[in-house]
């Protein structure tokens, strides 16, 4: 059956990040790929339209267009599209590793790949972000000018402290799958609104961030249904029935439950949909799941196009450099252009302002262009040979949290701060320490794969009726 990868391995891509599309394996779902890729734009689109930053006497701050302009509240059930992005990692996880199954890989190999793919354009980001913060600190910048913008290039990088978790538990979840179906997706959910339950009853987020697995967790079963044909053997009534029930739960849960309408938080919300995620975002997930098995017939044509072709190319071949640095582009253009006052500034929610929010993303679209045609390089590039003496097969199980609480406290308190050399040592110093152990090369596999004395094994059952084994991703 059509299989996809959300993180693909492809051969050596061309510099810049436009490149003519060639025919994909006969195996692989573009459709998947195309849904990334439209998520990609979408997440991009609606951060630039609601983040709008400012400059005055000497200093740069920003506005969230959430909190002041409400009718853009009911557009983020068009540009939340997390949930998807989940959906689909669970099609690359479940393909990823079936495949490395079949090649006898172990558990530890596996997820070494995995890491590496990640933390590699991280680390990019992280080095010209921090050193851009200490070196503007060291030339007398003050703090209270650098920590805003500091902060603003890596808020994407929250979505990475999930996903890592998430990758890591994909094959024991894989296996569960396998075994028990759609009950897995009743677990999670049910646990997940029993977090909400808590939260609204006074629980902190601290308890409520449990939902960023559980919540996300049910998003990556649905991709393993879609992935192993439980979907799209009965894709017109499962759509139907995903996407009515989807938004039906939506629409009882944020107009008559305590949640929000919004899907994005914004500040002065007592309850955000999106930090911690509630289980409206699980039901935004199997809404966008029921609208793309619908519109799969329709996708498919559209992919008979080269163009479209394309750009699903494109953007899957780039797809982390333009989630980690859209804000870049944003944060750049802002401090570029905004001490010129050459951008409008009309009231908010008035029509010339809707004109001048669209007229921004267009431009920081062109700002885009470069940024990942210089940087995608390190996305696009095959990876470095493994050291000759194999690390620990539990390297990259301890580099999963040590990555996850990196992430998490920058994107907390951003990359500048009051310690030496005005950087968050500490969370870079475990980003340091997770990448070393992720990128060390595990023991060799053996035959058939994990099992072997010292080596942690999270295998799969053997491939049952309704599972194909995928091409390599």
């Amino acid at each position: 059956m059509p299989t996809t990868t959300l993180v693909p391995d492809p051969p050596v891509a061309p510099a810049a990040p436009v490149e003519r599309a060639r025919p994909a394996p006969p195996e692989r779902d573009l459709t998947v790929d195309l849904l990334r890729a439209l998520a990609i734009v979408a997440v991009a689109v609606g951060h630039w339209m609601v983040v709008v930053p400012s400059y005055d006497d000497g200093r740069f701050d920003g506005v969230n267009a959430l909190a002041t302009v409400p009718s853009l509240r009911p557009l983020t059930w068009l540009f939340q599209v997390m949930p998807l992005f989940f959906v689909v990692g669970g099609v690359a996880n479940a393909a990823s590793w079936s495949a490395a199954r079949a090649r006898g890989e172990r558990y530890a190999t596996w997820l070494r790949t995995r890491l590496v793919r990640l933390t590699r354009p991280v680390a990019l980001l992280f080095g010209v972000g921090a050193g851009g913060a200490a070196l503007s600190r060291a030339v007398g910048v003050p703090a209270d000018v650098v920590e805003p913008i500091a902060w603003l290039v890596v808020v994407p990088v929250w979505f990475l402290a999930v996903y890592v978790l998430v990758v890591a538990l994909a094959p024991a979840l894989w296996r569960a799958h396998l075994r028990h179906g759609w009950w897995v997706v009743v677990a999670l959910a049910g646990a997940a609104a029993l977090v909400d339950a808590a939260r609204v009853g006074g629980a902190g987020d601290g308890f409520a961030s449990l939902n960023f697995v559980l919540v996300f967790g049910v998003c990556q079963q649905v991709g393993f249904a879609w992935y192993d044909g439980r979907l799209l053997r009965h894709r017109r009534r499962a759509g139907a029935a995903l996407l009515g029930g989807g938004l039906a739960s939506l629409g009882l849960l944020t107009h008559v439950g305590p949640f929000p309408v919004s899907l994005v938080g914004y500040p002065g919300q007592e309850l955000a949909n999106n930090a911690p995620p509630t289980t409206t975002l699980v039901a935004l997930g199997l809404a966008q799941t029921g609208l793309a098995l619908l519109a799969r017939p329709l996708l498919q044509r559209a992919l008979e196009r080269r163009p479209v072709q394309a750009f699903a190319l494109v953007l899957n071949r780039n797809a982390m450099s333009i989630l980690l640095w859209h804000f870049t582009a944003l944060v750049g253009a802002g401090v570029v252009l905004l001490p010129l006052g050459v951008v409008p500034d009309p009231a908010e929610g008035t029509t010339a302002w809707w004109v001048t929010r669209w007229a921004t993303v267009a431009v920081l679209g062109l700002v885009l262009v470069p940024i990942v045609a210089l940087v995608g390089r390190v996305e696009r590039r095959p990876g470095t040979r493994p050291p000759a003496s194999p690390a620990s097969p539990w390297a990259p199980i301890v580099a999963v949290p040590l990555l996850a609480v990196a992430f998490a406290l920058i994107t907390l308190d951003g990359l500048s701060a009051a310690g030496p050399l005005g950087l968050p040592l500490v969370a870079l110093g475990l980003f340091g320490v997770g990448t070393a152990l992720a990128h060390g090369r595990p023991a060799p596999s053996g035959p058939g794969g994990g099992g072997a004395s010292g080596q942690p094994s999270m295998a799969s059952p053997a491939a049952s009726s309704t599972h194909q084994t995928p091409p390599t991703p």
